[in-house]
């Protein structure tokens, strides 16, 4: 366990440190980033469990509405700090370089999950490497890590648009590729036309528009525009009370989804608003503003990274027993939190005592 939390400490902090260099900037409240960064990453925990209640409106609003209200927080937090960079070519290369290694690392530990999943399909052994390539490179090794191909491939997109068409094109052509993921969630009302046909065979080919080129880049491109516009009027005054009205829209939204489901729920047309107003808030909020929140940073991605395997430890090890589905879906919850809680903890431990022992190192090399 410590030899994972060591490497995987070493891979979560340098891949997400970007932040983490801006954090002394007293204009920006990365605590309180830090602090919701961490109840995403356990939200995405709870979808990633299964359903926890057997009342369909709360599931619904569980895990399609606030449990997706996650990566999008994710990616607008990593592009809003990402974007005073984007000159640095140096700087620019030594961050994905740093990602791509965390996420070469969490994929080789969870290659005997994609292998197993790939068994179970009952595909020739010959198709396995294929499934692997597409795996690292599109789908994640595991469920989670979808997240990453989609940031890297969303982060070139948007920045070639900025740098070709400008900023003003480059949110447009943004916004109208995530409308057409839009088709999956609004499906049940698109039946018969030939907008959900095509979309139909374009999920036969790829699985999905979750993805870099339909999904991510409308978030980076608000973690852009926050940066660019973080003291104009619409970012600055009534602040709170935007990220209010558009959750509030976006409960509408969800409402009207929740009448006729889609094919899929991961796309919410009022998503990328309220996130990026829900980013404003908290990096100019006072709230927990004078506490040191970096180790919930890193606690959350230890979080993200970490629960899947917990999470099908206990669905395997709960398999059996005379459960409902809710009730075994807490089950998995409880012991994927505390599970990966745990891991988080040895990570932190780790560094702790690797932080002593290098100043008990200096303080003998000096005195």
């Amino acid at each position: 366990m410590l030899g994972l939390a060591f490497h995987a400490k070493i891979t979560i902090e340098s891949a997400f440190s970007k932040e983490s260099d801006m954090k002394k900037n007293p204009l920006y409240n990365t605590s309180s980033i830090s602090f919701f960064q961490y109840l995403f990453a356990i939200a995405v925990i709870m979808v990633h469990s299964g359903r926890l209640t057997s009342y369909e409106p709360v599931h619904f609003a569980l895990k399609s509405i606030l449990g997706r209200m996650a990566v999008p927080f994710f990616i607008v937090c990593a592009s809003f700090f990402l974007k005073q960079s984007l000159r640095d070519s140096r700087k620019i290369k030594a961050y994905l370089v740093k990602i791509v290694k965390t996420y070469l690392f969490w994929s080789c530990v969870y290659l005997p999950y994609a292998w197993f999943f790939f068994s179970s399909l009952n595909l020739p052994v010959s198709l396995f490497p294929a499934g692997v390539l597409i795996a690292l490179v599109y789908l994640g090794m595991c469920y989670q890590l979808w997240y990453i191909p989609a940031f890297l491939l969303g982060l070139f997109l948007v920045n070639q648009l900025v740098k070709r068409l400008g900023m003003v094109w480059a949110g447009v052509i943004s916004l109208l590729l995530y409308c057409w993921g839009l088709v999956e969630t609004y499906s049940a009302y698109l039946d018969t036309t030939s907008l959900l046909k095509g979309y139909q065979l374009y999920s036969n080919l790829f699985f999905t528009a979750r993805n870099g080129f339909f999904y991510t880049p409308i978030f980076i491109y608000m973690g852009y525009y926050l940066f660019d516009h973080f003291h104009s009027q619409n970012f600055r005054v009534h602040r709170w009370q935007k990220v209010a009205l558009t959750f509030g829209f976006l409960c509408l939204e969800g409402v009207v989804i929740f009448q006729h489901e889609g094919m899929d729920k991961n796309f919410f047309f009022l998503l990328p608003f309220v996130t990026v107003y829900l980013v404003n808030a908290c990096l100019k909020s006072s709230f927990l503003k004078s506490y040191d929140l970096q180790y919930l940073k890193q606690m959350s991605m230890a979080l993200y990274f970490s629960h899947p395997i917990f999470i099908e430890w206990a669905r395997y090890g709960f398999s059996n027993l005379p459960l409902s589905y809710p009730d075994r879906g807490k089950l998995i919850f409880v012991v994927a939190l505390v599970g990966s809680h745990l891991f988080g903890l040895a990570m932190l431990s780790y560094h702790n005592w690797q932080n002593e022992k290098r100043v008990r190192r200096i303080k003998k090399e000096v005195f």
